[in-house]
């Protein structure tokens, strides 16, 4: 049992080496990633309060002046990602006064609360007027974080959800043509596949060996195509949208 989690870690220390190239098996999740950050975090001043912060990686991309809080959930932050928020809290329970933050960011968050209502009514609530809230969901994207994954949500729901809680919607993007999401959720199927296979100690384990040139291979071909078409929103693998309070 030992030899087999050395395996596994071995495995993980490889994927985190190769995250943002496309080698990678997630490589369209995540090299857009410090883009999205730059771009929707360069401007925010005041207080941002970042829900589910995880290892806080906006924080790095925030002006010097603005005041940054991270809340993470006690068991996810401390057992899953062995990570220190600011504040231990539930996201469906902010422990802060109305009107308290300039923007909030919900990032991979809202997908995992089996009551995401009423962390969006807890948004409103602590935000001050006209401060913003900077979202991301994702859509045609595998079920994560067992057993903490509840919903998906087209961007007609997301809009819906935005108008009943009280927000006017700034910006919406669709992350990812039809090609790169196939690929990006291929490849999730193929490497959870050799994974199983490496649990079980099958001898298609072997696999691992070709797996990282696979995925290369499907990138590159998915990125092309994603070049070459005209952009469509048919299947993203993830929403991002900017609400405001009205």
């Amino acid at each position: 049992m030992r030899s087999f989690a050395i395996k596994l870690g071995a495995v993980r220390v490889l994927l985190g080496i190769l995250q943002k190239t496309p080698f990678h098996p997630q490589w369209f999740a995540f090299f857009r990633e410090d883009i999205f950050l730059r771009n929707s975090c360069a401007e925010l001043g005041g207080v941002v309060l970042d829900i589910g912060c995880a290892d806080a990686k906006p924080r790095n991309y925030l002006p010097a002046d603005a005041t940054y809080i991270g809340i993470g959930y006690n068991s996810t932050a401390t057992e899953w990602y062995g990570t220190r928020p600011n504040i231990f809290a539930d996201a469906q329970v902010l422990p802060l006064r109305d009107g308290s933050v300039d923007h909030v960011l919900l990032l991979d968050v809202l997908e995992h609360l089996p009551d995401p209502q009423q962390c969006l009514a807890e948004i409103h609530r602590v935000l001050r007027p006209d401060g913003t809230c900077t979202l991301q969901v994702p859509f045609v994207y595998p079920i994560h974080d067992v057993p903490l994954d509840f919903h998906r949500w087209t961007t007609h729901g997301l809009q819906r959800a935005a108008a009943q809680h009280g927000f006017g919607i700034g910006t919406l993007q669709a992350v990812g043509q039809p090609a790169e999401t196939a690929a990006l959720n291929a490849n999730i199927a193929m490497s959870k596949t050799v994974l199983n296979w490496i649990n079980d100690w099958n001898p298609l384990a072997l696999m691992i060996i070709v797996l990282a040139f696979v995925s290369l291979t499907i990138n590159c071909v998915a990125w092309t195509a994603a070049i070459l078409s005209r952009p469509d929103d048919m299947m993203p693998y993830a929403y991002r949208m900017t609400w405001f309070k009205a």
